[in-house]
This record gives structure tokens, sequence and C-alpha cells, in this order.
């Protein structure tokens, strides 16, 4: 299912970022993927779930392998008990600007009795290692991790420092962890240009054919709405038309049945344009042309069929949570509903929330914010985007890298608005049913998988960082 590429440890490679070449001894890479193999189990076993988080013990344990390695690690307590990030640097000349390695210790809940392994004791089985957070993103930790370690016991002389930061929170919006660590320990990264973070994975299809490796250059923003309707209350038995609940169900109605509005953005024009060989015979063409295809409705129910794609084309509403009442035979006097909405880069709330109100289509209804989180692009032409395609150009078979808009949402936005060009990129193939186990149940990962991660980190941190 999963492609493989042994490289032998006698093997030299290349390492180069603008040209000129340096030499280094290839470390052992079946060694390093089994040793991180090895510390996901352990990570897994420490139950990180936010709420409450706990990521205290996950920043030590981090911190812990670190200096055992010889690497200088911090814990940083974030505010609240037990919540802490781990911050460590590899030291280089200095002649270019630091790589950021970003990665989030806290993960979401699960219930146990709906899994097929247990999901806190990161066992191995047929192949995968099994656990919560094996995919969404203690695997991108320890895959970052790993790759430093390599960098430190291979004695490769860096121009740019490489700094490791993993943050509890991230779950829950990071007020505790990469928000936190971005308005007390700005000065740490100040001098960063690059960082790496989750976000766009190697996407392979049912079969494990690897289509393509995405890399997320931009994600959507954040707006989360509360819509509130107020009316008269009264008994159930007389109704009353102009009821709290019936006004919102009639603008949400309204809402619900708009016609989908597309924008079809440069960098994801070029994403589908890239990735349309792989596409289905039917959509290839509009992959290539996505204005002429947003046109013909045939076309359209087709491409919205994906959905983690479409979200792409267009800014989103999804109806979350609705509330009224609190008796059968009672009609209350207020009524609200939540709506999780995500942008595309450069869209103003006022300017959404406004095209919200026209479509509602009701002035006595109540629109308030509840959450706003604005997302920078990076840009996609850069030494690290070009390092990605080189170590991606060594596959076999070899795959396009593809600029990506991701419909969700990751700390890399504290550290775009710090003026860091932060790109979401685990080298990791994911075909659909993995994906589906991202706050999922039955999350895990192919260890054949890992240990491809781990090289290919290696590889493009060679590329970016070593001394020229």
């Amino acid at each position: 299912m999963w492609q493989f590429k042994r490289v032998l440890s006698l093997f030299t490679v290349a390492i180069t970022s603008a040209g000129t070449t340096a030499i280094a001894a290839a470390p052992d890479y079946d060694k390093s993927g089994q040793e991180a193999a090895d510390l996901l189990s352990h990570y897994l076993q420490i139950d990180t779930t936010n709420p409450p988080g706990n990521e205290r013990l996950g920043a030590q344990y981090l911190a812990d392998i670190l200096k055992k390695n010889g690497i200088d690690a911090q814990v940083f307590p974030t505010g609240q008990p037990n919540r802490a990030c781990c911050y460590a640097r590899l030291q280089g000349s200095g002649k270019k600007k630091a790589i950021v390695l970003l990665n989030h210790i806290d993960v979401v809940p699960v219930q146990a009795k709906d899994w097929k392994y247990p999901p806190f004791k990161g066992e191995v089985h047929d192949g995968e290692l099994w656990g919560r957070g094996a995919l969404d993103m203690k695997n991108v930790g320890i895959m970052e991790l790993e790759a430093m370690l390599m960098l430190k016991r291979n004695n490769i002389k860096l121009d740019r420092d490489i700094i490791f930061v993993a943050t509890p929170d991230e779950e829950e919006g990071a007020d505790q962890g990469a928000k936190w660590f971005k308005e007390h320990k700005a000065d740490l990264v100040k001098d960063a240009e690059f960082l790496i973070n989750e976000g766009a994975n190697i996407e392979a299809d049912s079969s494990g054919k690897t289509l393509y490796w995405g890399v997320d250059v931009a994600e959507k923003s954040v707006l989360w709405l509360q819509i509130k309707a107020t009316g008269h209350a009264g008994h159930g038995s007389m109704p009353l038309p102009d009821a709290a609940p019936n006004k919102l169900v009639r603008a949400l109605t309204r809402l619900v049945d708009a016609p989908v509005q597309f924008t079809i953005l440069p960098v994801v024009q070029q994403y589908f344009r890239e990735i349309a060989d792989q596409a289905p015979p039917e959509l290839r063409d509009a992959y290539k042309d996505l204005a002429a295809a947003t046109k013909d409705p045939q076309m359209v129910k087709l491409l919205l069929e994906d959905h983690l794609k479409s979200a792409m084309l267009r800014n989103t509403v999804s109806l979350t949570e609705l509330k009224a009442g609190y008796k059968t035979n009672v009609i209350p006097g207020e009524a609200t509903a939540q709506l999780d909405c995500r942008l595309l880069p450069d869209v103003k709330p006022d300017q959404f929330i406004a095209e919200i109100r026209k479509i509602l289509d009701d002035p006595s209804l109540e629109v308030s914010t509840l959450e706003w989180e604005h997302a920078m692009p990076s840009s996609a032409d850069t030494e690290l985007f070009r390092a990605i395609q080189a170590v991606a150009a060594t596959e076999k078979p070899a795959v396009p890298v593809v600029p990506l808009v991701v419909g969700w949402f990751t700390d890399s936005h504290w550290f775009r608005e710090l003026g860091i060009t932060s790109y979401g990129w685990e080298p990791v193939e994911c075909d659909p049913e993995h994906l589906g186990t991202v706050h999922g149940i039955n999350e895990r990962i192919p260890l054949v998988g890992l240990s491809n991660s781990v090289r290919r980190c290696y590889q493009v941190l060679l590329k970016l960082a070593a001394a020229q």
C-alpha cells in the first residue's frame, strides 16, 4: 500500500541549496526510521488530550530526548497548570536565517471503546503504529526531532540554525500555545526565515499510489458567527408566526440554500492545474480551467463532491449549533445558531458578514462574531519550496510538488504574523482511509510512511541549511 525507498547507508548524497555542492555520508535511514517509531510509540502513550491538555509531560519528554543527544532544550510553562512548550536550537554559522520546526503536543479527545486498538498504548499492528496523534500531529513532531538529531549526529555544518518548537493547545485555539509563544517568546524566533508545520500530506489514492506532494502555503481564516433571533414567548398550544425559532429557521434555510459563489485564487488554479493529470478523467479539463468549469452546473456538482478540494474554491459556511427552548409546550423568546465560516485569504470579516446579513434577509436578527483568526499566505517562490521540489524529484516515480490553500487552520498563522514564511508540509503518504482517521477513530500511521517522512525531512534540511 505504501511506497518505501530504502537508501544504502554507504551512499553519499549531494547537498545543495543554491547550485554549489557539499558532500556528506548518508545516515542509516532504516535505523533512524526505527528510532522514530520507538520515540513516537512512547510519545503516543502520553495522554495530552485537549481539553485539559497536560502537555507539560509531552514537552518534557521531547526536551529530555534533545538533551540526551547534546542539544540544549528548554521547557516553558505557558500559564495554566500542566501546560508547557518545548524549545531547542541546533546552532549553525548564522550565515543564513534560521528555520523553525513547529509542531503541537495536544491531541483531540477519543472514545476508546470505538477503537480497534487502544488509543494511548502506541502499539504496532500489521506494520502500523496506532494511537491518537499518530497523524495529527505527534508524528510530525517526532519526524522533525529525529531529523534534527540526525543533523547533530552526522556533524553536519549548518549555515542556518535549526529551531525546534513544540506547543500546547493548538486544538483549542492556542491561547496557551503558539499564541502565548508569539506574545512572550517571539525573540527566540526573530532570526527565522522559514517554518515547517503540519498542513498538507503527500496525497495517495485508495490503492496507495502517490499522486503529489502538497505544500500548504495558505490557510483559510476562521470566522465563527452567532445568529440570534428574538420574539414573544408563549404557550405551545397557540402558535406565533414570528416566534424566535420560526424566524431563525426561515433565515437559516435561505442561507443553507444560497447558491455557491466561487472565487478562484491564482495559487488554487495552479494547484488544480498541476494535479489535473492525476484527476479522474471526467474532471481533468475542469481542473485545468476552473473559471470555465464553475460556470457549468453539471461540472459544479462534480467539483462539490470532493469536499476537501472544493473548499479551496470558495468561502464556506457550516451550520454547527442550534439552540432554542427548554420545554416542549413553551415557545421560547430566543433562538440561536452558530456558524463555522472559513474565508479565503484576504477576505475581510466585515465584508463577509454583510453578505451573510443580505442572505438571511431579516434585519431583526442579531449577527455577532464569536471568533476571528486571520491567516496570511506565504509565497511559494522560495528556497524552501525549491528544496522540497528537489527532494521530491529524487523519488521514483517522481511526482509534482504543488502549493495549496487548505480549508482548515493551524498554528502557522501566529508565525506568519511575525514575517516568517511558513509551510504546512507533512511528507508522509496519506490515502483517503488514513486521512479519515484524523480526529476520528483508529488513527494510525504506517511505519514505512513514518520512516520515509524522517528521511525526506532530513534531506530537505540538508539542502536548505547545510554549509556551502
